[in-house]
């Protein structure tokens, strides 16, 4: 009995912790739930930014306002702005510094100047912030405020670059930095101040003392409501002490809380929300992540500044493989499913005719000697042979059915492409030799020598050829930039330019691909010469993985 007992305890405990993280999660769905409808209503958020923006923007509208009335008009438009449009928040400043300029106001002039390198610093610009900060702003000049706003700006330059440099000297030299402005601060403010706090968190949390600073964050953020911009960045704060206790629930909650505030006040360049994302993956929110993940990428994108995208983009993979994994499995799952059913079928099926068999046989037995009774079996089984090769032809037969169909497809759809390339290239001909025409009997030939000389339509043309090869070949080969650059080194990966779907490189071996191997067909084909052509083979093998003279055969199994 004893020994029955301690078996049922010990199975119990198993289960107990295994469904420990659901039952937390649980009670984190409530949560999630808010932010959810939150976000279904950011857009009124954003409106209600737009419109007191518009506001402010109708004062300037104002007759017989003064400099310095214009410069703190600018200066709440900044302030609007700054989490919301970095362009136009950058723009603000510049307002707000040529009217420090013209009004010659010196304190003014440093305040522009440090809120730029803050700007500056937070949005990833850390060449610009580091030249700001230390060769442009007069420091021996400084208001006590200025220097608080200073050293601030410092503190967070500094602490952003040490997570952005790969250089270990750069990343120590920024440490030591840091810790000193952060100490300037300590010694500048009061201990009530939220700037002192909020700097002594961070000092704790670098020194590992987690608990000292989860409560010194609380008291910062009992002093703001859940619609203020502070109390998301504090929130996120939290969240990330709470990850270091390794209490992964109540920080997914401190995430969400930040996300949600973030939202209440329109800001744009948050990262709660693709923290978020990347933490409730461990509870298989696989969907929700990759919807939060997207909506905080549209987000820092409407923000417009470089860092936020690229931090994101370091964690978009890697929720992207966890979606297509779970669709990968569900796709498992009714393929496994149907198989299930087929077998049931197939078991009925063979059931049935055994049935039927064995009541033949019965029957049989009454009119007929043993072999005939033998010979029907092994018909019957002969039959079930047949059938069963006659679906494995089958099936074979409408796969061969379906690969035919993409194929005429495939040519159908690139026929087309050809006629239309070739009446849209008769139409302008026609055209142009139209013109020809009207300007020769016109007597404009200056005007025609013109024309003729430009290359703006060659250029066009050009261009347009570029974009239709670049469409038509990325339709036929969707993944063949990802595995051109997987055929190469790290550090070679050729990515296209802004605004096309290909580079000079990726056309090159695009043809290669399509089996133009010769320098010259491929020159003449992209308008290049055969001596840049053979530059750019030559460059591109150079960084090749593995053997460089078979680079280009593995360039044509691409797709296969």
């Amino acid at each position: 009995m004893k020994k029955l007992y301690r078996h049922i305890t010990t199975w119990l405990l198993a289960t107990a912790g295994f469904l420990s993280p659901l039952t937390l999660w649980a009670q984190s769905e409530n949560i999630l739930k808010e932010l959810d409808s939150t976000l279904e209503a950011a857009e009124q958020f954003v409106e209600a930014r737009q419109t007191n923006i518009d506001a402010i923007n109708s004062m300037l509208e104002g007759d017989n306002l003064s400099l310095q009335q214009q410069y703190d008009i600018y200066k709440n438009l900044y302030e609007q702005y700054l989490s919301f449009q970095f362009d136009k928040a950058m723009e603000m400043l510049d307002r707000r510094y040529e009217l420090s300029v013209r009004m010659r106001n010196s304190t003014l002039i440093t305040d522009d100047q440090i809120d730029r390198a803050m700007l500056y610093a937070t949005s990833g610009m850390y060449y610009e912030a580091g030249e700001m900060l230390s060769e442009q702003i007069d420091t021996l000049n400084l208001q006590p405020y200025q220097k608080i706003n200073y050293y601030v700006a410092q503190r967070r330059f500094h602490t952003d670059f040490r997570h952005y440099t790969s250089d270990a000297e750069s990343r120590e030299r920024s440490d030591m930095k840091r810790n000193y402005y952060c100490q300037r601060i300590l010694e500048m403010t009061d201990e009530e101040d939220p700037v002192h706090q909020y700097v002594k968190v961070h000092i704790l949390t670098e020194e590992g003392r987690w608990e000292e600073a989860e409560v010194l964050n609380m008291a910062l953020l009992s002093k703001y409501q859940p619609n203020e911009h502070e109390y998301a960045m504090y929130a996120y704060d939290r969240a990330r002490i709470l990850e270091a206790l390794e209490r992964r629930e109540e920080m997914c909650e401190w995430f969400a809380r930040s996300a949600m505030a973030d939202i209440r006040t329109a800001t744009k360049d948050n990262a709660a929300l693709c923290s978020l994302a990347n933490s409730i993956l461990e509870f298989e929110e696989v969907e929700r992540a990759f919807r939060y993940v997207t909506i905080s990428l549209n987000d820092a994108l409407f923000y417009n500044a470089k860092l936020r995208p690229w931090q994101i983009s370091g964690i978009m993979p890697h929720i992207e493989k966890a979606y297509r994994e779970k669709e990968e499995q569900h796709k498992a799952h009714l393929v496994k499913q149907q198989k299930h059913s087929c077998f049931l079928a197939m078991i009925i099926s063979v059931l049935a005719i055994a049935l039927l068999a064995l009541c033949c046989y019965m029957a049989w037995l009454l009119r007929s000697s043993h072999r005939k009774a033998r010979q029907i079996r092994q018909m019957n089984e002969h039959i079930v042979t047949t059938n069963e090769e006659l679906k494995v032809l089958n099936d074979k037969l409408a796969t061969v059915n379906s690969n035919l169909g993409e194929a005429n497809a495939v040519k159908e759809e690139y026929i087309a492409l050809f006629l239309a390339m070739c009446s849209d290239y008769i139409d302008k001909f026609a055209k142009m030799q139209s013109g020809v025409k009207r300007k020769l009997s016109r007597g404009n030939i200056a005007e025609l020598e013109r024309e003729l000389s430009s290359s703006k339509l060659m250029d066009e043309e050009l261009k347009n050829f570029y974009q239709m090869f670049d469409d038509a070949f990325l339709n036929l080969y969707p993944n063949f930039v990802d595995e051109f650059n997987a055929l190469l080194k790290p550090e070679a990966h050729i990515e296209p330019k802004r605004g096309e779907s290909l580079s000079t490189e990726h056309r090159i071996f695009a043809l290669i691909r399509l089996g133009i191997t010769d320098s010259s067909r491929i020159a003449s084909l992209l308008r290049y010469s055969v001596n840049t052509i053979y530059n750019y083979r030559a460059r591109t093998k150079n960084f090749a993985l593995g053997d460089r003279s078979s680079f280009e055969e593995r360039i044509k199994t691409i797709g296969k």
